[in-house]
This record gives C-alpha cells, structure tokens and sequence, in this order.
C-alpha cells in the first residue's frame, strides 16, 4: 500500500525498505541495498534521488559520539517565550547555535524545549544566561541536566520491517 506523504513521490513498501536500510547505514552501498530489496541498483539510484528531492531523506550524517569530541553535558531547556511575536526571532537565532541540536514546539507552560550539548557545566551557564536568556521575548527558562543516557536514537520507525509506524 503506496501512502503519500509528497505529492510528486508515494511511498510504497520499497521505498520504506531503502529509509530502513540508509538510517541503519548511510554508507550502505546501492547495490548492496538493491540485493537487499530485490530491486536492480538503477532503480535504488532512481529511488534514492526521488526520496532526497521529496526531503524525505533529508541529508546522510555520520553519529558522532560526544564524549568522544569532550561535549560531556547534555540538557533539556524549556523556553518560555513572552508573546507569539516573539517566538520566530527566537527560533531564528537558536538555529544558529551549534550547541542547540533540537527545538521543538511544546504543550504545556513552555512555549519551546531545546536539546542542548555543550562541553562543561560553565559553557552551559554562558549559554543559559549570555545566549539564550539575552533573547528578545524569553521571560523564563527551565534546565534539566541529563545524568546518563541509556537510550538515544535518530531512527524514524518506517513500517518496513512490521513496526508500527
């Protein structure tokens, strides 16, 4: 059953094998993927591309283990913003800190929360107070540090391999 989420290009079982396949290992080669799907390698290029241009795939990285690169304190950031107004200057400026890897709208008190990664505890209260707070419109913030992670993914359940989706 082909669901379309892109006008342009429906997603059908294939499709979803292939995200399967690419979250796992972006650098699984095609034909690798082609004999894993039973599909020839021209059309997991073809496919490939179409899933790109639709943004469905939105860009290969490689996962980079943070205490590996000294980035040791992980923290979740809800952000109370004053007024709507306010709110997309706000998301302007924290895309471009490094150190803020997500940003999502929120339910609840909290206009927005932010997953933050930052080397130390002192760039942390920098960020806190001389970045983020220093925003026009943010009226309170609220930390929690994250003590240990026992599980943390970037994979997007496809439907691929039975699981709910």
């Amino acid at each position: 059953m082909a669901i379309s989420l892109n006008v342009s290009h429906p997603i059908d079982a294939k499709d979803r094998q292939i995200l399967d396949l690419v979250q796992r290992d972006a650098k699984l080669a095609q034909a690798e993927i082609a004999r894993r799907v039973g599909l020839s390698t021209a059309s997991v290029n073809e496919r490939l591309r179409k899933l790109e241009a639709a943004s469905l795939i939105r860009r290969y990285v490689a996962l980079v283990d943070p205490r590996g690169v000294g980035v040791s304190v992980t923290a979740f950031v809800e952000v109370f913003i004053e007024h709507p107004r306010f709110e997309s200057g706000f998301i302007d400026q924290v895309r471009k800190l490094h150190e803020v890897q997500e940003c999502h709208h929120i339910t609840g008190e909290f206009s927005l929360l932010l997953k933050i990664r930052v080397r130390d505890m002192e760039s942390l209260q920098h960020l806190l107070i001389h970045r983020l707070n220093a925003l026009e419109g943010v009226r309170q913030t609220r930390t929690v540090v994250v003590l240990s992670t026992s599980k943390e993914e970037c994979y997007v359940p496809t439907g691929a391999t039975g699981e709910p989706t």
